[in-house]
C-alpha cells in the first residue's frame, strides 16, 4: 500500500504586523508557494490561513483569494481553521475559543463554500480542557506535534498515523506531525524527504509547518524557488509509486486510527526551552547537550521535557500584564452583543506578542502597542468601575485600578507603588509599555563581530552574532520598567550609572511595599522605610496619584528623622513610537541616545507617529536625565537591537528633613487615528 503523504502549511502573521511585512511576505512565500501547488492539480495539501492574513488577501490580492477558492473547488485543496486571530487557546476562556473558532468557520463558509473540520493548534499548546471547546466548535480533528505523544510514552515508530482522544464521552482525532519530516523539508536535498516518507514505518508521513519557511525564511527563497526544491519536490512525490498526497479529512475515511490517546500539557520541544527561566534554559541546553554527547539522547528524549506555555506569564510581568487585561475585560464582555468589541478582544488575544522563541514576539513593541489598541479600545467602550481594588495581575495580592473619563492607570502598591498601565483612551495607547531588560538564555556564547557568510540553514540552526555596540546594550535590569519609583542616591553619582545599572540604591522603596487610601479622586501611598549610609535613617514617603483633564498629577513628599544630603532620582518609563525630546526650539531624536537637561524641572517628548506631546513639569527638580530602554533579542536574522521605551529621571539634591513636589504630566496634540 503506498504511504499516504499529508502535506500541510501555516501561513500567519501578526495582528499590528507593519504593512511592508504582509508585501514582502506575500511575494516571497505566500503566493510563489500557491502557484507552484496551482500547477500540479493531483498533489492534493492542506493549508491553513490566519485571520490577519486572510484580511490582507481580500485587501490587497483579492486574485489569491479566488485561486484557493478554485483549489479548494477541485478537491486539491483542504482549508485548516484555527481561532481565526490566531490567539493560544488554552490561554484564553471557553467562550473565546468558541467564538474564535466560530468566526473562522463562518469565514471560510462564506468565502469558500467549505465546511472546515481540521484544527491547526497554534504554537501546538495542548492542555486537555481544550477538548471539550474544540468538540463543541465542531471539530473532527486537530494537528500537534509527535512530541506530545513522544511525552505520553509512545515511541517514534508508533507515529505515523492519527489517533482518537477523549472528552466527556466524545471523541476526536489527533495527528501528529513527524518532527523530522519538519526539518527535513525543505532544509535538505529533495531525495532524503522522499525516501523518507517512502520508509517510515507506518500508514502515513504527516507533516505540517510554518508556510514561511518555504521562501520567506533567510536564505530559503533562493533555494526552494529559484533552485526549485518546492517544484522537484512536489514532481518526485506524484512520479513516486510508493508515495500518495491526501489531505487529512479525506484519509481518515480510509484508514482507522491507531488507538486512544491522552495527551499531557505540552507543545512542541523547542518551546519547553523557551519558556523556561533563562536560567533554567541554560541548564537545559547543558542537559540536552550533555545527552546527545553521550549518544542517548535519542533514546530517551520522550523523558527529556522543559516548561510549559503559559510559564512565559510568569517568565514576562510584561505578558502577564497584557494577558490579565484581556482575561477582565473578556468577562466584561461575556454579556455583551457588541460584535465590533469582541472583534477588539479576538484581536487582542493574537498569541505572538505574549511570548518570545526564535522570533521576536513580546520584544516587538509594534505587536504589544495593537494588543494593547485593541484591548484600550475595549475598555474605554465597557461599561467598568471608575475605582477597582482586587488582585488584577494575579500574583495573590491587591493591584488598584483608577479609570477616567481620558485613561486607565493601575497601580502596584507592593512593588515600590509604581504605575504598570497609563493606557490613553484619546491615543489608543499604553504610554507604560515598555519592556524590562532582562537575562535570556541565549545571551550566553554570544558571537560579537561580523558573521560568517553561511549557506541555508533553518532558524534553529543558525549561529547568533552581535555587533560591538549592540553588545555594550546588555544590561539587565533590577526591576520592572514601570513609573513613579523613588530613588536615594549618592549625590555624587555619574549619571551613566543609571543606564547601566551600576549605581547603589541606597534607599528601600523602589520594592518596597505601601500602604493605600482613597480621599477623594486620589489615591495616596504611603511607606515607612530606611536609608542606608554610616547609620541607617528612617524615612517616610508619600505619594500621591490623581488622574486629571488631560493627564495625571503625580505628588511626592518625603520626611526624615534626620537632614538629608543626597540625589533625588523620580523614574518614569514611558513608551514612545518616536521620541523626539523638544527644548529651546530644537528637536532631538532620543530612541537610541541619552541627554541630560541642566536646571531644568520641566520637558517635552514629541511623537509625530502618535501625534501627541507628553509633557512632564515638576516643581523643585534640578537636573532631567534621559536615557533610552533598549533589549537585545534573538529573532530569525539574528540579534536585534529595540528601543523600548523612555527613562526619564526628575533629579534634586536632597537637603534637610523634608522635600516636596508635584509632577504634572500632560498628553497634548490630536487624536491617534
Amino acid at each position: 500500500m503506498k504511504k499516504k503523504l499529508l502535506f500541510g502549511v501555516h501561513n500567519h502573521q501578526p495582528v499590528g504586523n507593519f504593512k511592508h511585512v504582509f508585501d514582502h511576505s506575500f511575494e516571497r512565500s505566500y503566493k510563489p508557494f500557491l502557484d507552484i501547488m496551482y500547477e500540479y492539480p493531483q498533489f492534493k495539501f492542506s493549508m491553513h490561513t490566519t485571520g490577519p492574513l486572510w484580511e490582507y488577501f481580500e485587501a490587497e490580492h483579492p486574485e489569491y483569494i479566488e485561486k484557493v477558492r478554485e483549489m479548494v473547488l477541485r478537491g486539491q485543496l483542504e482549508l485548516v481553521i484555527s481561532g481565526f486571530y490566531e490567539p493560544v487557546l488554552a490561554s484564553i476562556p471557553h467562550r473565546d475559543r468558541i467564538g474564535q473558532i466560530k468566526l473562522a468557520k463562518e469565514y471560510i463558509k462564506d468565502r469558500f463554500n467549505y465546511d472546515a473540520k481540521g484544527l491547526w493548534l497554534t504554537e501546538r499548546v495542548w492542555e486537555s480542557d481544550i477538548v471539550h471547546s474544540l468538540l463543541e466548535s465542531g471539530i473532527k480533528y486537530v494537528l500537534v506535534d509527535d512530541f506530545h505523544f513522544l511525552s505520553a510514552g509512545k515511541k517514534k515508530e508508533e507515529l505515523h498515523g492519527y489517533y482518537v482522544t477523549e472528552g466527556e464521552g466524545k471523541t476526536l482525532a489527533i495527528f501528529p506531525i513527524d518532527e523530522t519530516l519538519r526539518y527535513l523539508t525543505p532544509f535538505r536535498e529533495v531525495y532524503q524527504s522522499v525516501d523518507y516518507i517512502k520508509n517510515i514505518p507506518g500508514q502515513m508521513a504527516i507533516i505540517f509547518d510554518d508556510g514561511e519557511k518555504f521562501g520567506l525564511w533567510p536564505g530559503t527563497y533562493e533555494w526552494v524557488y529559484e533552485r526549485g526544491w518546492l517544484r522537484n519536490f512536489v514532481e518526485a512525490v506524484l512520479n513516486s509509486d510508493d508515495i500518495e498526497p491526501m489531505t487529512y479529512s479525506e484519509v481518515m475515511k480510509f484508514l482507522s486510527p491507531l488507538g486512544r490517546i491522552y495527551l499531557p500539557t505540552a507543545s512542541y520541544f523547542e518551546m519547553g526551552e523557551w519558556s523556561l527561566p533563562a536560567d533554567g534554559a541554560v541548564d537545559f541546553i547543558k542537559f540536552v547537550n550533555r545527552l546527545r554527547a553521550e549518544g542517548i539522547f535519542d533514546e530517551y528524549r520522550r523523558f527529556v521535557r522543559g516548561g510549559i506555555w503559559k510559564n512565559f506569564l510568569v517568565k514576562y510581568e510584561e505578558s502577564n500584564n497584557m494577558h490579565k487585561k484581556m482575561l477582565y475585560l473578556s468577562e466584561l464582555l461575556s454579556k455583551s452583543k457588541s460584535l465590533k468589541l469582541k472583534i477588539n478582544l479576538y484581536r487582542a488575544q493574537c498569541n505572538d506578542a505574549y511570548w518570545h522563541g526564535v522570533f521576536g514576539g513580546l520584544y516587538l513593541p509594534h505587536l504589544r502597542k495593537e494588543i494593547y489598541s485593541n484591548l484600550i479600545e475595549v475598555d474605554r467602550n465597557v461599561k467598568s468601575p471608575e475605582r477597582l481594588v482586587e488582585d488584577l495581575n494575579k500574583d495573590g495580592r491587591p493591584e488598584i485600578s483608577i479609570k477616567s473619563k481620558d485613561l486607565r492607570l493601575t497601580i502596584i502598591p507592593h512593588l515600590g507603588g509604581s504605575i504598570y498601565e497609563i493606557s490613553s483612551f484619546k491615543y489608543l495607547y499604553n504610554f507604560q509599555d515598555t519592556l524590562t531588560r532582562r537575562f535570556e538564555h541565549y545571551h550566553v556564547g554570544v558571537k560579537i563581530g561580523e558573521p560568517p557568510k553561511e549557506g541555508v540553514a533553518s532558524i534553529h540552526e543558525q549561529e547568533k552574532w552581535i555587533d560591538e555596540q549592540s553588545a555594550k546594550e546588555m544590561v539587565y535590569d533590577k526591576y520592572p520598567r514601570y513609573s513613579f519609583f523613588v530613588h536615594f542616591l549618592p549625590k555624587e553619582l555619574d549619571l551613566q550609572d543609571l543606564r547601566y545599572n551600576r549605581y547603589e540604591e541606597l534607599g528601600d522603596f523602589v520594592e518596597g511595599e505601601f500602604d493605600y487610601k482613597f480621599n477623594r479622586n486620589v489615591l495616596q501611598l504611603r511607606c515607612q522605610g530606611r536609608l542606608k549610609g554610616e547609620r541607617e535613617v528612617k524615612v517616610r514617603v508619600v505619594k500621591t496619584i490623581a488622574p486629571v483633564k488631560g493627564g495625571f498629577d503625580l505628588g511626592l513628599t518625603i520626611k526624615s528623622e534626620e537632614d538629608l544630603d543626597h540625589l533625588l532620582g523620580v523614574e518614569l518609563n514611558l513608551k514612545f513610537e518616536v521620541p523626539t525630546l523638544v527644548f529651546d526650539g530644537s528637536n532631538v531624536n532620543i530612541s537610541h541616545s541619552e541627554y541630560l537637561l541642566k536646571e531644568r524641572s520641566h520637558l517635552e517628548i514629541a511623537d509625530e507617529i502618535l501625534r501627541v506631546i507628553v509633557s512632564i513639569e515638576g516643581s523643585h527638580f534640578k537636573d532631567i536625565y534621559l536615557y533610552p530602554i533598549l533589549t537585545i533579542s534573538q529573532s530569525e536574522k539574528g540579534f536585534d537591537l529595540v528601543y523600548q521605551g523612555s527613562s526619564i529621571f526628575l533629579l534634586a539634591k536632597l537637603m534637610g528633613k523634608n522635600y516636596r513636589d508635584l509632577i504634572r504630566v500632560r498628553f497634548k496634540g490630536g487624536k491617534n487615528a
